[in-house]
C-alpha cells in the first residue's frame, strides 16, 4: 500500500457542482505534482436530493450515488494509493437532513416512537408530532393547489408534498385512500391527525418544531452522538473504511453541535485508532479548546486572523476605522448583544424554550416561575463571552464565568447548574441544552449578522476573527506561532475554506488598502458619500467599496457580485431578510458596488499615482500569506485552486468548480502556484522538521525570515515586506 506516512499538507476538494469522485480521481496528478500528501474532500455520504455541499446527510453509509456511489469511492481510494495520497474525509456527525428521504426519519415517520431508530434524533417527543414547516401556506390551500396528493402502497402508505413522499402511519383510513382514493379537504385533516408528524406553513408554524436544529435551520435535525448505539449505527461505514486503510484521516463539522463533544471524540478515537483527528470548532481570542481531547487539532479558522492582522499596517487600519466612524456600530459588542435578543425572540425561539425547560426541570421550579427562568437564562446567554463551555461533557467551569453571576438569584443558579453538571443529571440535560445554544447563538449572532454590520474593515469580520481586533508585529506573531508549534504542532493551517466569507486573497485586496492610509480615507469618506446619494446606510457604500476592491479584474464579477450582496444584506438582517428578502435595496447595492467596480479603472480613484503601488503591496501580500502558511507550524490545508491566484466571496461563491488548467495563467498566479510547489518541496523533504521543529520569525532589511529548526537541521525562508 504506497500511502504516505507523513503529512505534508491537504488539498480541500468540494464535492458536487459537477465534481464527482471520478473528477476528484482525476485530479490526483496535479496533486501528485503541487506536492501535497493528501486529498482532503468534503462529505460525500448520501445527502438530500439536490444538496449543494454535502453537509444534508441522509445516510452516512453510504456514498451519494450523485457523487459516483460507493464503487466510485472504492476507485478513488485505490488510485490515491497508488498515486502515494492519502485521504481524508470531513465528517458530519452533530445532525442530518430533515427529509422523508432521509430512511431513519422515514422510519420514524412510520412508526413513532416505536421505531428501532427512535433514539437516532434529538426529539422531545412530549412535545407533540415531529412538524415540518414547509408549506407556503395553509394545509387546505396547498391541497387545493393539487400540491398534496395520495401515493405509496397499501402496505406503505404516504402522502406526497410537493412531490416528496411523506411516510404514512398504515392506519384503515391511509389504506382505504390508497386502495380506493377520495382524498378530500375533510379527509386530509383527519389523515394527517392520525400521523406522528405533522406539517404546516414554514413562516407561521416554528412554534411547533420539536427537534433540536444546527442552528435556526429547520431541515437539519440534531442527532444524539451521546447514545454510544447512535454512534455506531452512524459511523459504521467510516470506522470500516478507515480499518481497511482507504481513509487517512477525519475532519468533524461542527464539534460544539454535540452534547457532549469530548466524550464523542474519545469514542471516534478508539474506533479509528490513531488515524489524525482534526475539529471544525471557533475561538476567541486567547480561547483554548480542552487540552485532552484526544485529536491533532482544529481546522484552521484561529490560523487566519494571525495571518491577516500582521499583514494589516495599524496606521492604515486606524485611519479605515476613523472614516468609517457614524456608518457601522460605535459598540460591536454592544451591536452583538442586541443582536442575540432579537435571535432568542424569533430565530433561536424553540431552542430556548427547550433550555428554559430543562433550566425549570433542574431548579425544580413551579411552572408559574417560567417567565423568570426565562429571563435569566436570556440575560446570561446574552453575557456568553465564548461559543460554549464544556460542562456536560465533564469540564469544569471556568472561574472567569463566574464574573457573570450579577449579584446571585436566578442566574447564579443557572451558572450553579453548570458548575455542578458532572454530578446531577437534570443539571447536566440543563448544561447541554444551555452550550448547544450559546454555539448557535454566537456564531448567528456575529458570523452571520453583525460581521455584516461592522464592517469598517472586512479581512476580520470573518470566520475566526472578530471586527475589533488589532494589528499584529512580528513579535507578537512569532509568539503566536510558537505557541502553536508547541501545543498543537499538526493542526492545519487553513487561509480560505468553504466557510470563509472572502478568499484569502479578496482579503488581500483589502489588506493592501490599509497600507495607504489617505487613499483609504479618501475612498471610504467617498463610498460613503455614494451610498447616501443612492438612499442607502453608508455602511453599505464602505461594503461595496471592498467588494468591489476584493472583485477586480475577476471572471463574471458582476453577476457574482449580485449574488453576494443578496446575501451579505440578508445576513445583515438590517434592511433586508432571508424571510422578507427587499429586492430593490439589494439591488441599488449591488449597482453601487458594481459601480466601484468600474470606478478602479479610473485614474481618479488613485490620486498621486497611487495605483501602482498598491498592486505592489497587493502581490506582497498574497505571496507573503502563501510563505507564512506553508512555513508556520502545523500542516497546510490549501483550499480548492488557491495554489494559484483565487478571490471567492461567501459561498456558493468559492465552492465553483476549478479550472486547473488555468492556475499558471497571469504572473501572479503563477508566482504564487510556484512559490506553493516550492515551500510543498521542502516540506516534503523533511517532514519532521515542519511538523516538531520550532518556530522563529526574525526581522531583515526586506522583511521577515522565518527559520525552523530541529536538532542540527534547520531551514529559512525570506519573506518579502510589504511596505
Amino acid at each position: 500500500m504506497s500511502i504516505p506516512t507523513a503529512f505534508i499538507a491537504t488539498y480541500r476538494l468540494q464535492l458536487r457542482g459537477g465534481v464527482g469522485l471520478d473528477e476528484a480521481r482525476g485530479l490526483l496528478p496535479w496533486l501528485g505534482e503541487l506536492g501535497v500528501s493528501h486529498l482532503y474532500l468534503s462529505p460525500p455520504f448520501h445527502a438530500a436530493s439536490g444538496s449543494t455541499h454535502g453537509y444534508d446527510v441522509i445516510d452516512p453509509n453510504t456514498i451519494d450515488p450523485a457523487l459516483g456511489g460507493d464503487a466510485a469511492f472504492l476507485a478513488l481510494s485505490e488510485a490515491a494509493q497508488a498515486a502515494g495520497i492519502g485521504l481524508v474525509l470531513d465528517i458530519v456527525p452533530n445532525h442530518m437532513a430533515f427529509t422523508p428521504e432521509n430512511p431513519y426519519l422515514a422510519d420514524i415517520m412510520r412508526h413513532g416512537r416505536g421505531s428501532q431508530f427512535a433514539r437516532v434524533f434529538d426529539i422531545d417527543w412530549d412535545k407533540g408530532p415531529l412538524h415540518f414547516p414547509v408549506l407556503d401556506g395553509m394545509v387546505e390551500d396547498v391541497f387545493n393547489a393539487g400540491q398534496i396528493a395520495m401515493g405509496g402502497s397499501v402496505q406503505a402508505p404516504a402522502l406526497s408534498i410537493y412531490g416528496l413522499a411523506y411516510p404514512l402511519r398504515a392506519t384503515p383510513l391511509a389504506q382505504r385512500l390508497v386502495e380506493e382514493g377520495g382524498l378530500d379537504a375533510p379527509t386530509l385533516a383527519a389523515l394527517l391527525s392520525e400521523q406522528w408528524w405533522s406539517v404546516g406553513d414554514w413562516r407561521e408554524t416554528a412554534d411547533a418544531i420539536v427537534h433540536r436544529r444546527f442552528f435556526n435551520i429547520t431541515s437539519l435535525i440534531g442527532v444524539l452522538q451521546e447514545d454510544p448505539g447512535v454512534f455506531h449505527l452512524t459511523h459504521r461505514w467510516i470506522v470500516e473504511q478507515v480499518r481497511a486503510g482507504r481513509i487517512q484521516g477525519l475532519r468533524v463539522d461542527h464539534i460544539d453541535g454535540l452534547a457532549r463533544p469530548g466524550g464523542y471524540l474519545e469514542r471516534l478515537r478508539e474506533a479509528v485508532g490513531g488515524v489524525p483527528i482534526w475539529i471544525e470548532k471557533i475561538v476567541k481570542e486567547h480561547e483554548d479548546i480542552p487540552s485532552h481531547w484526544p485529536i491533532e487539532g482544529m481546522s484552521g479558522y484561529e490560523f487566519m486572523a494571525p495571518v491577516s492582522r500582521l499583514l494589516t499596517h495599524a496606521p492604515g487600519l486606524a485611519a479605515m476605522r476613523e472614516a468609517a466612524a457614524g456608518a457601522v456600530p460605535d459598540d460591536t459588542a454592544a451591536e452583538v448583544r442586541k443582536v442575540r435578543a432579537e435571535l432568542l425572540t424569533e430565530a433561536l425561539a424553540p431552542e430556548l424554550r427547550r433550555v428554559n425547560e430543562a433550566a425549570m426541570t433542574a431548579l425544580a421550579v413551579p411552572r408559574m416561575q417560567g417567565g423568570a427562568v426565562v429571563e435569566a437564562v436570556t440575560r446570561l446567554a446574552l453575557a456568553w463571552p465564548v461559543y460554549r463551555s464544556y460542562t456536560a461533557d465533564g469540564l469544569p467551569l471556568d472561574p472567569a464565568l463566574a464574573e457573570l453571576r450579577e449579584g446571585g438569584g436566578l442566574t447564579g443558579a443557572l451558572l450553579d447548574l453548570l458548575a455542578t453538571a458532572g454530578e446531577n443529571e437534570a443539571a447536566r440535560a440543563f448544561a447541554a441544552r444551555f452550550e448547544q445554544l450559546t454555539g448557535a447563538l454566537t456564531a448567528k449572532s456575529e458570523e452571520d449578522t453583525v460581521f455584516f454590520r461592522a464592517v469598517s474593515y472586512l479581512p476580520f469580520c470573518e470566520v475566526g476573527a472578530e471586527p475589533d481586533l488589532s494589528a499584529l508585529d512580528r513579535e507578537a506573531f512569532a509568539r503566536l506561532m510558537e505557541a502553536r508549534a508547541e501545543r498543537t504542532p499538526l493542526a492545519l493551517d487553513a487561509l480560505s475554506t468553504h466557510d470563509t466569507k472572502r478568499s484569502a486573497d479578496a482579503r488581500a485586496a483589502i489588506v493592501a488598502l490599509s497600507h495607504f492610509p489617505d487613499l483609504a480615507q479618501h475612498v471610504y469618506r467617498a463610498a460613503r458619500d455614494r451610498a447616501r446619494q443612492a438612499g442607502l446606510p453608508e455602511r453599505w457604500g464602505l461594503y461595496a467599496l471592498q467588494t468591489a476592491l476584493a472583485m477586480r479584474g475577476e471572471p463574471e464579477a458582476e453577476s457574482r457580485i449580485a449574488d453576494h450582496m443578496d446575501k451579505a444584506l440578508r445576513e445583515a438582517k438590517d434592511i433586508s431578510r432571508h424571510e422578507a428578502p427587499d429586492e430593490e435595496a439589494e439591488g441599488a447595492v449591488t449597482a453601487l458596488c458594481v459601480a466601484l467596480l468600474g470606478d478602479l479603472d479610473s485614474a481618479a480613484f488613485w490620486p498621486h499615482g497611487a495605483e501602482p503601488a498598491y498592486r505592489a503591496a497587493f502581490e506582497r501580500i498574497v505571496l507573503a500569506q502563501t510563505a507564512l502558511q506553508l512555513t508556520a507550524p502545523g500542516i497546510p490545508d490549501i483550499y480548492q485552486g488557491t495554489e494559484g491566484l483565487a478571490v471567492a466571496l461567501t459561498d456558493p461563491d468559492n465552492r465553483r468548480p476549478v479550472d486547473h488548467g488555468a492556475l499558471a495563467e497571469g504572473e501572479l498566479s503563477a508566482r504564487k502556484l510556484s512559490l506553493t510547489r516550492r515551500l510543498l518541496a521542502e516540506r516534503r523533504a523533511d517532514p519532521e522538521l515542519f511538523a516538531r521543529g520550532s518556530y522563529q520569525m526574525a526581522e531583515t532589511n526586506k522583511g521577515w525570515t522565518v527559520t525552523r529548526a530541529i536538532g542540527e537541521r534547520q531551514f529559512s525562508f525570506e519573506i518579502e515586506r510589504v511596505a
